[in-house]
């Protein structure tokens, strides 16, 4: 008996998304409601995905932005976010605060931010790639100082790549898990230590320490906690189909990760959008912002009540 209440401007949202949500909201009979994955998992599309579908903020002007937008938000009692739907792709690359810079400034750390994306998602399986199945795509002193730094070393490359990420990995939730007053200086001298440490015993090279720090890194900037543990998961995957066919399997598992953003949905509303939307004014706030005075209507794959922002 956990009251949830949907919130939306009348005169904007669609009403088949509002009552689609209200449908999927009365179909949920379980006995408790502690967390927000109690209710997240009986309203999205595709649940099998690892990709959220639903996006969570505690910001009041990130949600009202998106109630503006013509999306539907869901306030649940007792818990201390508030959730937005549909969720799509953009929208977990987006921060609140891209607003308030100036569009130049803005479209900068947006393109860094998709940069950082497509780096800790594709660099480890590409270092795999390159240094174990096709080193003629290196320069020759380049390949030769990888070669150098692996003197030694008793593990392939693979391995050395694995255990440098699992060791990141625990780091990370090692400094989630302890005291923030702790938490980020054992994060940061951990790191340092076990890097340091598994090079002076010969355990992995210098070149593959350096490679994962810059992996782990761009991941950092990811805006959106979820999105940010599903390319973590994505990255590995990457990462093992590297180590057994190289840069073809690389670049199956990116035509795969694709084909799995194309064929995703939210709310009958497509997750690239609007990359895949016909209208090119809505294309004026992705990876670019452009000044507020050039976006005049709202997304049209929403499919609005009032489309217009301004005349």
């Amino acid at each position: 008996k956990t009251n949830v209440a949907l919130l939306y401007l009348k005169n904007t949202a669609k009403s088949k998304l509002i009552n689609d949500l209200k449908k999927r909201l009365e179909a949920i009979d379980i006995d408790r409601v502690l967390d927000a994955g109690s209710v997240e998992g009986f309203i999205i599309d595709d649940k099998y995905s690892p990709f959220p579908q639903v996006q969570y903020t505690e910001r009041p002007d990130r949600f009202c932005t998106s109630l503006v937008e013509g999306r539907v938000g869901l306030l649940i009692e007792g818990l201390p976010t508030a959730y937005i739907v549909p969720g799509t792709l953009l929208q977990f690359l987006q921060a609140p605060d891209d607003y308030s810079f100036q569009f130049i400034i803005a479209s900068i750390i947006r393109l860094i931010r998709f940069m950082s994306m497509f780096i800790t998602l594709v660099l480890p399986g590409f270092y795999i790639s390159i240094t174990s199945f096709h080193p003629e795509m290196l320069p020759a002193e380049l390949a030769f100082s990888v070669v150098a730094s692996r003197v030694g070393v008793p593990f392939p490359m693979f391995v050395e790549v694995i255990i440098l990420l699992v060791a990141f990995e625990l780091l990370i939730e090692a400094g989630v898990r302890l005291p923030k007053v702790i938490g980020q200086t054992v994060s940061i001298v951990g790191g340092l230590v076990v890097g340091q440490a598994a090079v002076e015993a010969k355990l992995v090279s210098p070149a593959t320490v350096v490679v994962i720090a810059i992996t782990s890194i761009a991941g950092f900037l990811m805006p959106n906690q979820d999105f940010s543990n599903a390319v973590r998961l994505w990255r590995s995957i990457f990462a093992v189909l590297s180590s057994i066919i190289g840069i073809f399997g690389l670049t199956f598992g990116l035509i795969f990760l694709l084909y799995h953003w194309c064929r995703m949905e939210s709310f009958g509303v497509p997750y690239l959008d609007p990359f895949v939307a016909n209208e090119d004014e809505q294309l004026q706030d992705t990876v670019f912002r452009f000044p507020f005075s050039t976006m005049k209507k709202r997304p049209s794959s929403l499919d609005t009540n009032n489309k217009k922002r301004m005349e």
